[in-house]
């Protein structure tokens, strides 16, 4: 999904959440929500070695115009189970987290929905574990 899709669809959710939450709640479920998709940039960087996020975008745009050929794209490691469970750790000891991994969950939910209705689903790995078997599986493949 686009950048703008994710922010319409949590600007809808943050309104849906409003009589049930305060501003500083709202703010961390935005943050999550949002800002989880930092690692495609990363993902990107560390790909290219460039820095330019009209490039970025329009690498990702160039990766999803070849899913088919690409079995396994790579890994977006604040898009995985094993980045939630760290989160959803530390919300013990610092609350805040807890709205912050909702938000993170609420993207995730939209992006697997996405992905299953474009027959990509397995495109990305959902466990560091995962990533690491399926790199060496696709080990033809540049991607991170």
């Amino acid at each position: 999904m686009t950048l703008a899709q994710h922010v319409k669809l949590t600007a809808v959710a943050s309104l849906i959440l409003l009589p049930f939450w305060n501003g500083i709640q709202l703010f961390w479920f935005c943050v999550g929500s949002i800002l989880i998709d930092v690692d495609h940039y990363i993902y990107y960087v560390l790909r290219r070695k460039r820095f330019g996020i009209k490039e970025m975008f329009e690498y990702h745009d160039n990766l999803w115009s070849q899913k088919n050929k690409i079995p396994y794209a790579g890994i977006c490691i604040f898009h995985t189970i094993d980045f939630f469970i760290l989160i959803g750790i530390l919300s013990f000891f610092f609350p805040f987290l807890l709205y912050l991994l909702i938000g993170l969950i609420f993207h995730f939910i939209i992006d697997i929905v996405f992905l299953y209705k474009h027959n990509y689903f397995w495109g990305r790995a959902f466990f560091f574990i995962e990533h690491l078997i399926r790199k060496r599986r696709h080990a033809g493949y540049p991607y991170f």
